[in-house]
């Protein structure tokens, strides 16, 4: 009988370092998702931050071009209200043709660099494309 108390104890002891060590890896598994989460959350942002500044700059410059050429129009036709009033027509042509193809030339570029972003696998290079041999 001596032993089977002493196999029982051994038994509960490696039982409890084998909860131990399961608590730990759970602990260390959550700590994991989280980073791994947060990485892909600030590719995100950094994408749509991106993104962000482009537009902006890109806005402020058709901006600048669009009054140039307006004040440009104005002096050909010896009216800067006719020139203005040009290119807002060419900003409704444009803004009816980006509704009209907003999927193709908005919609999927920007989902498809968010979805890389975030399901970038993080074990492989960013890369990895151009690292291949052929």
């Amino acid at each position: 009988m001596p032993e089977t108390k002493k196999d029982t104890e051994e038994l509960l002891q490696s039982a409890s370092e084998t909860a131990t060590y399961l608590r730990e890896y759970v602990r260390l598994q959550v700590d994991y998702l989280r980073l791994d989460l947060a990485e892909r959350m600030a590719k995100v942002a950094s994408v749509l931050a991106a993104f962000l500044a482009i537009g902006a700059l890109l806005t402020f410059g058709f901006f600048i071009i669009t009054i140039a050429l307006a004040l440009v129009l104005g002096e050909w036709w010896h009216s800067y209200a006719l020139g203005f009033l040009a290119v807002a027509g060419l900003y409704l042509v444009l803004a009816a043709l980006l509704a009209a193809f907003r999927e193709p030339l908005l919609t999927n570029p920007l989902l498809n660099n968010l979805f890389k972003a975030f399901f970038q696998n993080t074990d492989e290079p960013e890369h990895y494309e151009s690292q291949k041999h052929p």
